[in-house]
């Protein structure tokens, strides 16, 4: 499952966003544009990632990004389903404590 993807769903004032396949060079700049969007229009965003099976730097500041836009919003991004991949990347570049990261989706939503 490399190509990646974006579904994006609306609950209430709470967007899910689910991102699967590879986040690379190539398609965080994808990632990064949609969630600008959303971010716009969005403060609350929950984004389930469970279906990442790589995130490289550039989807790290895609999601850096779209966390300051939601916090200058007075919300927040919240991650759900992080895969133990995923997570030591973020623990890495010290993201893990920027970021609330919950089992599932409905936790992450409900943490609002």
């Amino acid at each position: 499952m490399d190509d990646f993807s974006m579904t994006i769903n609306p609950n209430g004032d709470i967007t899910i966003v689910t991102i699967s396949g590879r986040v690379d060079s190539v398609t965080a700049a994808n990632m990064d544009a949609e969630l600008a969007k959303i971010a716009h229009d969005n403060k609350k965003i929950v984004l389930d990632i469970k279906g990442v099976e790589y995130m490289s730097s550039a989807g790290i500041r895609a999601i850096v990004r779209v966390l300051q836009s939601a916090r200058k919003a007075g919300g927040g991004v919240k991650l759900a389903n992080v895969p133990a991949n995923v997570v030591e990347v973020l623990e890495t570049v010290g993201m893990m404590q920027m970021l609330e990261a919950f089992p599932t989706v409905d936790e992450a939503v409900a943490s609002f």
